[in-house]
Order: structure tokens, then sequence, then C-alpha cells
């Protein structure tokens, strides 16, 4: 029969053995590399002032973000549909208030943050559906964020606009890094075609000229490290119409936004058990060198107990 410390012995080799073989197998089926959840809860950013401008007049303005992971999405590619609205105004009817409103759609490599295929944009202003080209993140970055400029993805501009790290923090436990994106005064009709691009001002005698939508904006953008999920946007946003010049002629919108600390620590709150690479890559090394001393132990006892009788 054998002895107690024979069978103690057995069981710490047989619970080394399984923690190598779920230390070598674990990176197969776990999250390990930081690549953007599918199961996320807080998905909207929300960016106010209370006292912006639109239109020459002061209002509450409110710019919204809201991200949705459809179907089909699998290991490496996400479905992503991204909802924008702005609103200025205080009616209690929100299409009072509505500005701008449009969705985009795009497959996003779940690691890089990119999309894998061209953007479909749609608003309830422009028809049909306007397809841009783009291989550069916008709400999520290449996971395992550097300290370096990232190329990145502005809405209004359909297109990318670099994005300079500016320091790190931590919310929520998380480590987060800062970019600063700066849009110089940038005049759309010669960007893209759309109708609100360019506009014919008349003056009070009756002289009509062209005139061309400008966008200026200053934003930054808080990063989780690990997963490249923008957590937090804060930024100072200007449109405007203006002559061949650049001389301003009629104002548009004009706010300074940020978004609630409260919503950022939701954001990164999310991602607490989501691991980089690095990380993981600690995690199975610990667990499969603590299997390796148990076994280690098992036999050492083992024979021991062995060379006592």
């Amino acid at each position: 029969m054998l002895s107690k410390f024979r069978i103690l012995a057995s069981l710490v080799t047989g619970l080394g053995v399984a923690l190598i073989v779920g230390g070598l197998i674990a990176p197969r089926f776990l999250l390990g590399d930081a690549r953007l959840p599918l199961d996320l809860e807080h998905t909207t950013w929300t960016i106010e002032d209370p006292a912006g401008q639109a239109r020459g007049e002061t209002k509450p303005v409110t710019r919204q973000l809201h991200m949705e992971i459809q179907d089909p999405s699998g290991p490496d590619i996400a479905s992503v549909r991204v909802g924008e609205s702005i609103l200025a105004g205080s009616s209690p009817n929100d299409f009072d208030n509505l500005v701008s409103a449009g969705t985009w759609t795009y497959p996003m490599d779940r690691k890089s943050g990119a999309p894998t295929q061209p953007m479909e944009f749609s608003s309830v202003m422009v028809m049909p559906p306007t397809r841009v080209q783009s291989d550069a993140p916008w709400l999520k970055f290449p996971a395992d964020v550097h300290n370096t400029t990232y190329d990145v993805f502005d809405p209004t501009l359909r297109a990318a606009a670099p994005a300079e790290f500016v320091g790190e923090g931590e919310i929520a436990g998380r480590t987060v890094y800062r970019f600063e994106q700066v849009v110089e005064p940038t005049n759309l009709a010669r960007a893209y075609a759309d109708p609100r691009n360019t506009k014919t001002q008349v003056d009070a005698e009756g002289n009509q000229t062209r005139s061309f939508l400008f966008y200026s904006a200053r934003r930054e953008l808080t990063v989780d490290q690990a997963t490249g999920l923008v957590v937090g946007i804060n930024e100072d946003v200007d449109t405007y119409y203006a002559d061949d010049g650049g001389r301003r002629v009629e104002d548009v919108l004009r706010y300074e936004g940020k978004m609630d600390e409260r919503r950022s620590e939701e954001m990164a709150g999310q991602l607490s058990t989501v691991l980089s690479a690095a990380q993981s890559r600690a995690v199975t090394y610990a667990v499969i060198a603590l299997g390796v001393l148990l076994v280690a132990l098992g036999l050492f006892g083992a024979l021991r107990g062995q060379r006592a009788r």
C-alpha cells in the first residue's frame, strides 16, 4: 500500500504536469495578444462643450461616436459600425438640434485597428453611401501602443492626420498613452466632393461670391497602451466658410469639447482582463515554471520515499 508521502508526491507531480500542459496550450484559446475584444460593453464617446458656437450663436454642442461590433466577426477581423452625430442647441427634441449625422461601416483588423477594405460612409444628408479608402486606425490603435507618432483617421477630413505621443498616465489601473492630433485649416472642397463643402455668399448689394468649407482641429486622444482602444477624446474644432484665400466669411461650428472622466474610466475598466502579448507570455512562462518546479518536487519526494523504504 502506498504511503501518504508517496501519494502526496504523486499529486504534486500530477498538478505540475497539468500546469505545464495548460501553460503550453493556453495561448491557443486565450485572448493574449490584446486584439480588440468582441464583447465590449462601453463603446460610446461623448464630447461636450456647454458653451460652443453654432452659426455664430452660443449653444451647447455635443459630438457623439458609438461603435458596434457586428456579424460577421472572427478571430482576426471585426465588422465595425460607427455612428457619428453632432448636436447644437438645447431643444428637448434632438432632431431640432441636429447638425450632422452619419455612419461608418468597415471590417477592422482586430490587432492593428486598420480597415481591411474601403470604409463606407452613409449620411442622412448625402446619398448614396460613399466609399473612403484608408489604412489608418481610428478608434483603436495597433495593440501594444508605442510612444511614437501614428497616422489616425479623421472622419471630417476623410483622411488620416498625424497623432503625436505627448505623455503617459493611468486610468482604472491601466496604462494609457496620450496623443495630440493637429489638423491645420483645410479646405474640404479640395479634399472631397460634398454639397456642403461650397456655398454662395450674397452681399448687401446682391453680389455673389463662392465660399468653401474649412475645417481645423486640435485633438487629444487617450489610448489604452495594451489594446490600443481609444478611451478618451478631448477636441477643439472649428468649421467655417472662407473665400479662395482662406479669409473667414461665415462661422459654422466651433467648440472645445471634453469627454467625462467617468466614461473614460468605464472604457478602460472593461479591459481589465485583456493582456498584452508581453503580459500573456509572462503569465505563460510563470505557469510553466511553476509546473516544472512542482514536478521536480514531486519526483524528488517520490524517490526519497522509495529510499526511505
